[in-house]
């Protein structure tokens, strides 16, 4: 994969940044200094992805907190249509979203983690996640199409725990052909895992 030198790679220090979200001022990495921190493309609104990501961080609250981890998430729409589908949400299907979610209407933070979310596609950003550690550095990348949130939820689930050691020895390991996953151990080496290949077997129908 060619790396690109303007985009935070494994191994770097977060940009930072200071912007007005829902629930007040965030400064960044001033948010999560001295926690794990899960930044999420957030998905458009009123969409499938949305509800997954939505009832993710409410089912994986305690989860997070055991592994103190918070979530950030960056959208391309409007606060006023994310507080609109947050309060639909905890209304009729109990998903209520803690995280807070950053408007980035004009692609500022975006064009800095090459993040895409939302229905507004822009060239060059592709990244669906990063998990970042308590010093602020970038320890794991995610690059999906949107369409596959939930394995990549399952990904960022499991590769947490793997930064963070919590993962049983011969565990194992669901690999994805359709995500591409950088990743680094608590030291910031740097691998890109390929993917598994399996071979095609022709079916009889009958």
């Amino acid at each position: 994969m060619e790396r690109r030198k303007n985009l935070p790679q494994i191994g770097d220090i977060a940009p930072s940044f200071e912007v007005q979200t829902e629930k007040g001022l965030l400064r960044f990495p001033e948010y999560s200094e001295g926690c794990w921190c899960i930044f999420f493309a957030h998905p458009a609104n009123f969409t499938a992805a949305w509800t997954m990501f939505s009832a993710f961080l409410a089912m994986k609250e305690r989860w997070l907190n055991e592994r103190n981890t918070k979530v950030l998430a960056l959208s391309n729409e409007s606060l006023r249509q994310n507080n609109q589908w947050a309060d639909k949400a905890r209304r009729f299907i109990g998903i209520y979203l803690k995280a807070p979610v950053i408007e980035d209407l004009d692609f500022q933070i975006a064009k800095r983690y090459g993040l895409a979310s939302a229905r507004r596609p822009l060239p060059g950003c592709d990244r669906l996640a990063l998990i970042i550690d308590p010093e602020g550095i970038v320890r794991l990348i995610i690059h999906r199409p949107l369409p596959n949130i939930e394995s990549a939820l399952l990904d960022i689930e499991r590769e947490l725990d793997r930064l963070q050691g919590k993962l049983v020895e011969n565990e194992a390991v669901h690999y994805d052909p359709l995500a591409v996953i950088e990743q680094s151990d608590a030291t910031g080496s740097l691998y890109i895992p390929e993917p598994a290949y399996f071979s095609r077997t022709s079916i009889n129908p009958n």
